[in-house]
């Protein structure tokens, strides 16, 4: 017999309860560095599954995150001075989402001088509610042009709806089409672009 739950689970002797979550939990936004990148890995991969189990087969989500978001990757992307993550966190440094820009990778798009882009944005959805999303991108835009970028384009599934509105009312504009690659999935990705 096990004994008594109440007694073996009582607070003390190292031992967390845990109570609701908070209604409304506080997000801050802070810079990641090369020390995040297994953080950055577990947070990528997971927003990832979040954003596409509705579109994607379960094994090319796992084989495309288990080949692009790990920490080895993120490391890499970080040393780069082009490359700027900023990391959402709450409670206690848990990461719930990130926005990454880097040096353009948009396979069959003429990148100009002065181009960045903004390779990734994700937020769990229960954090989205009070502006968290538009933090996010609003920090990306402040990286780009502190780095003197002049563009910054983005990839972006051409049947999310919701990703593209939010990217047309930031002063995005459709410039171009791509195909990105998802385990064995070939999407067709819009690209879009907004003058800074």
């Amino acid at each position: 017999m096990a004994g008594d739950p109440v007694k073996s689970c009582a607070p003390g002797a190292g031992r967390t309860q845990f109570g609701a979550p908070p209604e409304v939990e506080t997000v801050n936004l802070r810079r990641a560095t090369v020390e995040d990148a297994a953080m950055m890995a577990v947070v990528g991969t997971a927003t990832f599954l979040e954003a596409y189990t509705w579109a994607l087969p379960g094994a090319d989500i796992v084989d495309f995150c288990t080949q692009n978001h790990t920490a080895e990757s993120y490391a890499k992307y970080l040393a780069k001075p082009e490359t700027r993550i900023t990391l959402a966190v709450t409670g206690q440094d848990a990461p719930v989402g990130y926005a990454m820009i880097c040096a353009p990778d948009l396979a069959g798009f003429e990148i100009r001088e002065g181009d960045t882009e903004l390779k990734r944005i994700y937020l769990f959805s229960r954090f989205r509610p009070g502006g968290n999303g538009q933090r996010l991108l609003d920090a990306a835009l402040a990286d780009a042009r502190e780095l003197g970028c002049r563009r910054i384009l983005l990839g972006t599934n051409a049947g999310n709806a919701r990703a593209i509105a939010f990217y047309r009312r930031n002063g995005f504009s459709e410039v171009g089409t791509r195909t990105f690659v998802v385990g064995v999935q070939h999407c067709c990705d819009v690209i879009f672009g907004r003058e800074l």
